[in-house]
C-alpha cells in the first residue's frame, strides 16, 4: 500500500467521522439491522428443525398412545376374567344369562334397567346389579375399553351411563329362559380356545354403533347385532375361557357401519365359528 493510499484511507475516516451523531447512528442501526437478520435466520433454522422433529415423533407418539390403549384393554379383560372364574366358582360352573325379565326392569349381565327394557337415548342403568359387579373392584373403568369411540358422532349412547364395550359370548348365556345356559366343565380341552368376552360393537335399528354388550355369530356380516370390534390398530382384545387374553385380526368380512376400526365375526386359528364354542354356526 503507497503512501497516497494510506493518506486516502486515512481522510476517508476522518470525513466520515466528521459526519457527526447522525451517521452514528445509521452505523448502529445498520449494525443492529446484521445482527437481527442473523436472529432471524438461526430462528428459522430452529423451527425447521423442531418442525423435522415433530415429523419423525408424532407417529411414533401416536404409536405409544395405542399401545398404551391396548394394554389398558388387555388389563381390563383380565380383571374381567378373573370376576368370571369368581362367580364361576360360586356358581357351580354354570354362566349367566345375557339377560333376564323382571317385573320392575330387565337385568342384563352389565346392570339393571329400571322399568326396562326402554327405548331412544341415555335410559336409566344400574350398574352396582350387573352380574359381575361384586367380583370387581371398579365397574365403571373395568367394563370400558379406552379404544371405544365413546367421543365420536358414530356412537348412539342407549344408556345414561357408559355400560360395557366388551361383548360377552352370547352362546354361553342365551337370552332365552328355555334354552339352558353353558356349563364350564363341558369346555374341558378346549379353554385356551373359546372366548367369554370380546371388544365388541353393535348395530341396532336406531343410527350409529352401540356398545358391544354381547358378541354373536353372524352368518351375514350385514345383519344386525353384536360383532368383534377390531379398534386396536386392526386388531381385537379377546379374553378366553382359561382366563388368557390376546389380540386377533379380522379373518373374515366386515360389517358396514362400523367406525374407530372395522367389526365383524371373530374366528378360531384355522378361521372357523370354533370360537364361540359348540353349537356356533360354521
Amino acid at each position: 500500500m503507497t503512501n497516497d493510499e494510506t493518506t486516502e484511507d486515512a481522510s476517508f475516516v476522518i470525513r466520515n467521522s466528521s459526519l457527526g451523531i447522525g451517521a452514528q447512528r445509521l452505523v448502529i442501526r445498520n449494525s443492529a439491522l446484521r445482527t437481527r437478520g442473523t436472529t432471524l435466520l438461526e430462528l428459522l433454522i430452529v423451527i425447521a428443525m423442531i418442525v423435522t422433529l415433530m415429523a419423525l415423533l408424532v407417529p411414533g407418539l401416536r404409536g405409544a398412545r395405542a399401545e398404551s390403549r391396548r394394554a389398558v384393554c388387555l388389563s381390563n379383560l383380565h380383571a374381567v376374567g378373573l370376576a368370571t372364574h369368581y362367580y364361576l366358582d360360586d356358581n357351580r360352573g354354570n354362566f349367566w344369562r345375557y339377560q333376564e325379565s323382571r317385573r320392575d326392569g330387565r337385568r342384563w349381565w352389565f346392570g339393571f334397567e329400571p322399568g326396562g327394557p326402554g327405548t331412544g337415548r341415555h335410559r336409566p342403568l344400574d350398574k352396582r346389579q350387573g352380574v359381575l359387579a361384586p367380583y370387581m373392584r371398579s365397574i365403571d373403568n373395568r367394563l370400558q375399553c379406552p379404544a371405544f369411540p365413546y367421543d365420536a358422532g358414530c356412537f348412539f349412547p342407549k344408556f345414561a351411563a357408559r355400560s360395557a364395550s366388551y361383548g360377552y359370548n352370547l352362546l354361553l348365556g342365551p337370552p332365552n329362559p328355555r334354552a339352558p345356559v353353558a356349563r364350564r366343565d363341558t369346555f374341558v380341552g378346549s379353554m385356551s380356545r373359546v372366548f367369554v368376552f370380546a371388544d365388541a360393537a353393535h348395530f341396532d335399528h336406531n343410527p350409529g354403533m352401540n356398545e358391544g354388550v354381547y358378541v354373536e355369530y353372524q352368518p351375514d356380516p350385514r345383519n344386525l347385532g353384536g360383532y368383534g370390534h377390531f379398534r386396536h390398530r386392526g386388531r381385537a382384545m379377546v379374553l378366553y375361557m382359561d382366563g388368557h387374553a390376546e389380540g386377533q385380526s379380522l379373518r373374515g368380512p366386515a360389517h358396514s357401519n362400523a367406525c374407530a376400526g372395522p367389526a365383524g365375526n371373530l374366528a378360531a386359528a384355522d378361521g372357523s365359528a370354533a370360537i364361540y364354542g359348540p353349537g356356533a354356526v360354521p
